[in-house]
């Protein structure tokens, strides 16, 4: 995964090739080779000098294949990477480097250079022949545009000529990528349009792209996903599902909410304890959120919002994720309350919970806890949770309700914390103020002794 900490830089070149060809038969096999041969041509034409890359808000000009450009004192031959800098403002979410030291990691946002990539339509000094034939047959013409998305990782200091040999191999890598995802997703004459989605996955330094078929339902790509799975030794949890796709900066800045906010936290001395965590994205929500006064009673909603954010993002589900009044409308539908609860201020607990999550088809489980000082006695069924299912689990107790997002253990001693989402967390959602205020890992004396305790432990459905 992207590290925390980087000074690399991240590259992304972004355009649209078009393709424009003809099938010389309209069988499966016709349509599908008429294609492979128009990106043939579009991967040569990526190749040839007629490519260009233009820094975005930028006057800065590249002809990647001769190693030239509109600054070619400053970009030569032997200059690194980061000379680009110069030229081109970088994507970063600056609001990161604010968040306090005291008790979160520290973090150097990545910057990412954005690169529009187009192409020279004439080119001075060339004069070309146009022949025109007609052979008596009938063919079929046909036009398509293909979405460039490609992110390459380097060092600053690498050499800059090198990436641009490989930024010039990475788009044509892609286009394989497209005509691979054609000829598989291909039905008669419909043609998918491929398009590329970036994926953060385990013990990878940079981003994994994969070529999904626009319009394709994601339970028919399973299969492409399995295989990829297994090629790159992943385990039977999703990671390459189109809602899991990589967050740029300027795509974070836009969230409403706060996503996966406890990755930013020191974690506890791993010399001492394992530690245990949520797998995958979720969103936080907390009191007061969505202009709505819920303060004292909509601890537990909130802990449901976040809950169903995660089934959302892995893609399990894609319905919105419910208001309180939704909720409170589910509960009347599943039998629970009876109809005036809608609309009321009235409590919810982790039952309640269960209830709105069998209204999706989630199912969970419900952990009682008699005694908050006996919290720790659970600490082996809450890591099995954490390795297993990887979700949210919501905490709650006679007036209050909390998300745990991981556990750090010592199987030996016993030793545990408790990675704690404070659900009744009422200041602005910016990433400062949210992680000072909104999140800790706490000893086993943040929970209330003699308090009964009832834990929502929501369940993963099977599938990648």
């Amino acid at each position: 995964m992207l590290p925390l900490d980087t000074e690399d830089l991240l590259f992304r070149i972004k355009g649209r090739i078009r393709l424009d060809g003809f099938l010389h038969k309209t069988d499966d096999k016709g349509i599908t080779k008429g294609f492979s041969e128009a990106i043939t041509e579009a991967i040569n034409k990526v190749n040839s000098q007629a490519t260009i890359l233009v820094g975005i808000e930028s006057t800065l000009f590249i002809w990647p294949t001769s190693h030239v450009s509109t600054q070619a004192s400053e970009l030569a031959e032997n200059s690194s990477c980061k000379t680009i800098l110069k030229f081109v403002p970088v994507e970063v979410n600056d609001i990161l480097k604010k968040i306090p030291k005291k008790k979160s990691v520290k973090v150097e946002p990545v910057r990412v250079v954005n690169l529009d990539l187009m192409f020279e339509t004439t080119r001075p000094g060339i004069v070309e022949t146009v022949y025109i034939q007609h052979d008596g047959k009938a063919n079929f013409h046909f036009k398509m545009t293909l979405p460039i998305d490609v992110v390459i990782l380097v060092n600053p200091d690498d050499s800059w000529t090198k990436l641009q040999d490989q930024i010039v191999e990475s788009i044509s890598s892609q286009l394989t990528d497209m005509d691979k995802c054609i000829q598989r997703y291909a039905k008669g004459e419909t043609v998918p349009i491929p398009q590329p989605f970036h994926f953060e996955l385990p013990d990878q330094p940079s981003l994994t792209t994969v070529i999904y078929p626009a319009g394709i339902p994601e339970e028919e790509v399973e299969p492409q996903r399995k295989e990829i799975h297994e090629e790159l030794g992943l385990d039977d949890k999703p990671y390459l599902r189109r809602s899991m796709s990589y967050n740029f900066p300027n795509d974070e800045l836009l969230n409403k909410y706060l996503r996966n906010i406890h990755q930013y936290i020191v974690p506890p001395d791993t010399e001492d304890l394992k530690i245990y965590l949520v797998h995958g994205s979720y969103t936080y929500h907390h009191y007061a959120q969505d202009e709505m006064n819920d303060v004292g009673w909509g601890c537990a909603y909130r802990a449901l919002q976040t809950i169903t954010s995660w089934y959302k993002y892995q893609g399990y589900i894609t319905i919105p994720i419910p208001n309180h009044e939704e909720i409170q409308k589910r509960l009347v539908t599943a039998g629970d309350k009876s109809p005036d609860f809608v609309g009321s201020s009235d409590w919810i607990g982790s039952v309640e919970l269960q209830s709105v999550l069998n209204t999706m088809n989630i199912t969970s489980k419900i952990l009682n806890i008699a005694d908050g000082s006996k919290f720790g006695e659970h600490s082996r069924t809450l890591v099995e949770h954490f390795e297993m299912q990887g979700t949210p689990i919501m905490a709650g107790s006679a007036s209050l309700a909390h998300i745990l997002l991981g556990i750090a253990w010592n199987e030996k001693t016993g030793i545990t914390k408790f990675l704690v989402l404070d659900t009744h967390y009422t200041g602005e959602d910016d990433w400062p103020t949210a992680i000072e205020k909104g999140i800790d890992w706490k000893g086993e004396d943040f929970w209330m002794p003699k308090e009964t305790y009832n834990l929502c432990l929501p369940q993963r459905p099977e599938g990648v």
